[in-house]
């Protein structure tokens, strides 16, 4: 019971490592939380959703049809998303763990066996257990779009707030320990976990550029940009699963070491796109974070012997002895630049659609998880508050967790958006098979 009251405080904790810091599927800027419309309609501009401004830059003058000025979110988003490692029963064999490393009454026999069973899970879990969390907030009212004449095109903002919290399983070997007749099991196995919240300011302008006419039919080509200030808190932690057992102040330690090592970093970052929109289709490209801003880690593993409390001390010097050549000590995560094209064919009226989009490079995200979408969706907009839209879409990452998912959104009463995610990859949970990941996203817009 001790165990198990210490691991919830530190997940109760950890998960709020998110928050404390500020105040899966990436766009343009940098998204941890693809919002609203967008989790299923996946990285394409549409007409039905003013959060189509944190993709392509040059939406912003699509999305405002010919007399209307002005445009935006309510409530527009705010959601979660959970992706966890293809490792079955995670929890289950912690749990098994910590109660083997507090036994007080162990034989050599029983010593043995648990040995012998863990020396063939921890590798395992070392490489493929994890569990990643992100959050995401747009402000009320944001996004939103007007136009000005005197400009000569159209004027976004945004204001959004995020949070990722992830925890990798660091695996060591797990020893038999004599001490006289007393046996016991040990191990420097640990726990990795990298926090951050992002608080994100965006400016974007849009506007026609040619308008040519292509056997007969009229097209526009819009041009856009959109410069992203970034205000970010990111902090990580090497926290030893034996000092998780032994220390009752654990959690206290956990915040100490929070507050002494986030390091806040605001940085700028810019995004370039264009839109040539046909009478019955549109094709996109979208540079995001063209100068590729960076963002600092507290250092971990660094002047252990100057760390006064004990627990905090044990994790720095397990950081630095054990998995020094396994994860990096001083950190910078770079928000890369990545390209993406988008298309979409739809009728006259824009009430049935069909769209995809495509990563032409991959990208590691602030956490260290590698991704490359493409993605794929079909929609019909209803033009009544009465009659829900609906909405189904399918991602793929092409590297990293390699995830396919599927997704479903609704649109009630013209306004209300509601879209769910998961993937076709499971694992097994108490028996229960449940997806790697899941994703909810619930919003409020103006009616287009």
């Amino acid at each position: 019971m001790k165990q198990n009251k210490a691991l919830s405080r530190l997940a109760f904790i950890s998960a709020g490592l998110i928050g404390l810091g500020g105040s899966a599927s990436c766009m343009a800027g940098y998204q941890i939380h693809a919002p609203g419309q967008t989790m299923t309609l996946g990285k394409t501009s549409n007409p039905s959703t003013i959060l189509s401004l944190t993709g392509n830059p040059a939406s912003g003058e699509s999305l405002l049809s010919k007399g209307e000025n002005l445009r935006m979110g309510y409530f527009s988003s705010i959601g979660i998303d959970i992706e966890t490692g293809d490792v079955d029963n995670f929890i289950d064999e912690v749990d098994e763990l910590k109660d083997a490393l507090d036994k007080d009454d162990l034989t050599l026999s029983e010593a043995i066996e648990i040995k012998d069973k863990f020396d063939d899970i921890l590798p395992v879990m070392g490489e493929d257990a994890r569990l990643t969390v992100g959050l995401g907030l747009h402000v009320p009212l944001m996004p939103f779009a007007i136009r000005s004449d005197l400009l000569g095109g159209v004027l976004s903002f945004d204001l959004q707030a995020q949070g990722i919290f992830d925890t990798r399983f660091l695996d060591d070997s797990l020893d038999i320990q004599l001490t006289g007749t007393d046996i016991s099991l040990t191990t420097s196995s640990a726990l990795y976990v990298k926090g951050g919240s992002i608080l994100t300011g965006s400016v974007g302008y849009s506007r026609e550029v040619w308008n040519p006419a292509i056997f007969g039919l009229s097209t526009n080509l819009y041009a856009g940009i959109q410069t992203n200030v970034y205000k970010a808190s990111l902090n990580k932690q090497v926290i030893a699963l034996e000092n998780i057992l032994e220390d009752d102040d654990v959690g206290d330690a956990i915040r100490d070491e929070f507050d002494e090592n986030t390091v806040d970093t605001t940085q700028v970052g810019v995004d370039l796109g264009l839109m040539w929109a046909l009478p019955n289709g549109q094709f996109g490209v979208t540079i995001k974070n063209i100068n590729e801003p960076e963002f600092d880690y507290g250092d971990i593993g660094k002047n252990c012997a100057s760390i006064s409390d004990p627990t905090r001390q044990s994790n720095c010097f397990v950081a630095l002895q054990v998995f020094s050549d396994e994860i990096a000590l001083s950190e910078t995560a770079v928000m890369s630049s990545q390209t993406t094209v988008e298309g979409a064919l739809y009728t006259k009226d824009k009430m049935w659609l069909l769209s995809g989009a495509a990563d032409m490079n991959s990208t590691f995200d602030l956490v260290g998880r590698e991704s490359q979408y493409v993605n794929a969706s079909a929609s019909y907009f209803s033009n009544s508050y009465i009659i829900p839209s609906v909405r189904f879409g399918m991602s793929k990452n092409l590297v990293g967790s390699e995830l396919t998912t599927v997704s479903f959104g609704t649109t009630f009463f013209g306004m209300l958006n509601i879209d769910l995610s998961a993937s076709l990859d499971q694992i097994e949970v108490d028996g229960t098979d449940v997806p790697r990941y899941v994703g909810f996203n619930i919003g409020i817009e103006e009616k287009f």
